[in-house]
């Protein structure tokens, strides 16, 4: 271990609170870029990450000093593929000093805690993914990503991958949306549709563009008939991830909310 900066505290605090709620607007003609691990770490640690990266390029001591004691060759490797290698040397040779090899890949100059419980949690979920097939570690990814929207830190490339699978629902899987499971509200229709003007998502208060696919809801409630319209990320948060409340964290950030919750 010689040449590591001396091992932070191990005592990882709790993240911090739920942060700022943000919106990403949806581009029907988007293509989804691949979402590789890298793309999961928050907090810093990504950034980090690379800076360490090319101090290891640079022949910086400390960072020779983690490469060596995990036994990492990484020359010609991208980013995202020495990630991947370096969660595969923190398994074979790091033993009990993980989150010191953590600290020392991801946390930067001052060891940030949120950084280097970013980047274990990241390790841990490519170590674990490697036994699963690819549609059982689609189904990590998705919690992972339900996980973050709860937390508010989720970010753009996350709510992309959702809405690309959002956008392959058939409408039969979008009608079996039951927003309003256990209120007291009489259904009057559902129906997928599509509309020339803008209007907005129930839960999320995302804005569906004109011609976007989505569920529109009437219902009565104590004798008034009322409507109301789900997205398709709305549908497939409820319908297939199995959090439809995950959906209301996508919302803007309400700190009266949040201080009250």
């Amino acid at each position: 271990m010689d040449g590591l900066r001396p091992a932070p505290d191990l005592t990882l605090p709790r993240r911090r609170a739920r942060r700022q709620g943000r919106r990403f607007p949806r581009n029907p003609g988007f293509r989804e870029r691949t979402m590789d691990y890298i793309d999961e770490l928050r907090d810093g640690a990504a950034e980090h990450f690379r800076e360490w990266l090319a101090a290891l390029s640079a022949e910086d001591g400390y960072a020779r000093a983690a490469a060596w004691g995990l036994r990492l060759q990484l020359e010609g490797l991208t980013p995202a593929e020495a990630l991947v290698r370096v969660a595969e040397g923190m398994e074979r040779h790091a033993g009990p000093h993980r989150v010191l090899y953590a600290a020392s890949v991801a946390g930067g100059a001052y060891d940030d805690p949120d950084a280097i419980e970013s980047m274990m949690e990241t390790v841990e979920a490519i170590l674990s993914d490697r036994v699963l097939s690819e549609a059982e570690r689609e189904e990590t990814r998705r919690s992972r990503i339900v996980a973050r929207i709860r937390l508010g830190s989720y970010d753009e490339v996350d709510i992309e991958w959702l809405e690309v699978r959002a956008a392959a629902m058939t409408d039969a899987e979008m009608l079996k949306m039951d927003p309003f499971d256990g209120e007291e509200i009489t259904e009057l229709s559902r129906r997928v549709v599509t509309c020339g003007t803008a209007v907005r998502d129930h839960w999320t208060r995302r804005v569906i563009e004109p011609g976007e696919r989505h569920l529109v809801l009437r219902e009565a409630l104590q004798g008034r008939e009322h409507e109301t319209r789900h997205s398709e990320l709305s549908a497939y948060l409820h319908v297939v991830a199995g959090d439809g409340g995950a959906a209301e964290f996508l919302d803007v950030y309400d700190e009266h909310v949040a201080l009250a919750s």
